[in-house]
Formats: C-alpha cells, structure tokens, sequence
C-alpha cells in the first residue's frame, strides 16, 4: 500500500520532501491512529477499572455505613480490598486530596466533598451527578442495577475522550508544523504548510509506537514525543530545496 511507503520514506531517510504526495485520507488516517495511541494508555486503564468495578456486587455486604448529607459524605471510614484496587469510604479526605496524590491503589473513593475515580479525567464527581445515592443502602441497589451497562458508559466515555483528543492533536501539531514552516520561509527554503503537517503525522506516529509500548510497561510520561521527532525534522528540513 501507498500508505506504508511513507513510513519507509521517514525510516530510510530518503524521498523526504515526496511526503507531499501524502493525500487528505492519509492525514485523516494518521490524526485518528495518534489520537487512539494517545488515549490508549488511559483507555486500558479505565477497562481495567471497569472489571475490577464489575465485581463491587461481591462486596455490598462490606460497605459501611453512610449518608449524603447537603452533599457530604457523613459516614465510617473503611477500605476495601477488590481485585488489587481499594474502595475508599471517607469523610475525612476529599477528592482534592486523591488527585493531587495520585494514589494508585484506589480505584474507587466516596469522600467527604464528592466521589473519586482513578480512571476519570479531572479525577472528582460531584454528589448531585449520582442524587439517587444517599445512603448505603441506595450504593447496594445502584451497584446492582448500573454494573451491567458500566461497559457502555465506558466506551461513551472513550469515544469522547479520544474525540478530544483529536481536537487538540490537530491543534498542536499546527503550532509545531507552523513554527517549523515559518523557519524553512525565513531561511529560504521552499517550505509549504500542508507538506510539513503531512510528514509530521507519520513521523509522530513513528515515534508514539515505541513511546506507548514503554507507558504501558514502564507508566512513562509522553513528554518526549516531540523530542524523539526531533532528529526527523531536522532531516526533513536540510531535504528541502532552497530558494533560486
């Protein structure tokens, strides 16, 4: 496929300013593979919540006592223990506290100011988002009717998360590529916006793949994708004719 020889182009380091010939449906193409690379870390991560939440119906016996008092937790405080993850109970740390920590372990927390979820961008949910809990006893019946559609809202929620994601990944890949084709201009060289966006897609692809592999693995951060495309933009650049 024609698609693929571009990828041999940016690995070869040859035929660089041909990634002009790159039509809209690769672009297109590329802009939804970064976007699902991106979002794929946090996307298994969540289905690794949702399973572990799929199995809080063992555990209704466990939950301790509590109220939602004017949007509080008001309540005992307890942990418990399901599939590696913690279902935290507490009415003296709130959602603030979690997120700013970090902490791994919960999967799960009902807090004093709201509920917290691992997996959820921003981490904290208001009470109001759930107003049919008030008590244990309503947590018992909601686990019991909500877990069997907890994988629909899950793949709701990745679609828009990734859909986000590619909003911002266009964004961002124009201020690089602008920034780059503003200095081929400057310098006198015969650059055009379209062909650097074009090139750009392959070459952060090229270097998502290892990056994503090595979070999944290792939970790295992805600040380096810039810096491994890097030593591609430079090449492609010296590729580019000069101005006569």
């Amino acid at each position: 496929m024609k698609y693929f020889t571009f990828y041999k182009r940016l690995l070869s380091f040859k035929k660089y300013p041909l990634f002009r010939t790159a039509n809209f449906k690769h672009m297109l193409i590329n802009i939804m593979v970064i976007s699902i690379l991106i979002a794929l870390p946090n996307v298994v991560s969540l289905f690794q919540s949702v399973n572990a939440t799929a199995g809080l119906s063992d555990i209704e016996s466990e939950i301790p006592e509590f109220e939602i008092v004017d949007g509080k937790y008001v309540g005992d405080s307890k942990t418990i223990e399901i599939h590696g993850s913690t279902i935290l109970f507490s009415e003296n740390r709130t959602t603030a506290d979690l997120t700013v920590s970090a902490d791994q372990d919960v999967l799960i927390g009902f807090l004093r100011d709201g509920i917290y979820i691992r997996d959820v961008q921003g981490g904290g949910l208001d009470y109001s988002y759930i107003s049919e809990i008030k008590t244990d006893e309503d947590l018992e019946t909601f686990i019991e009717q909500q877990t069997s559609s907890l994988y629909f809202y899950a793949l709701v929620y990745v679609v828009f998360y990734t859909s986000v994601i590619m909003f911002f990944t266009v964004i961002l890949l124009s201020i690089g590529v602008y920034a780059m084709h503003t200095i081929s201009v400057g310098l006198r060289k015969k650059s055009r916006f379209m062909n650097w966006f074009k090139f750009s897609t392959f070459a952060t692809i090229t270097a998502l793949v290892p990056i994503i592999v090595i979070q999944l693995v290792f939970g790295s951060a992805l600040w380096g994708i810039y810096i491994a495309t890097i030593p591609a933009y430079i090449h492609y650049y010296r590729k580019l004719p000069t101005l006569k």
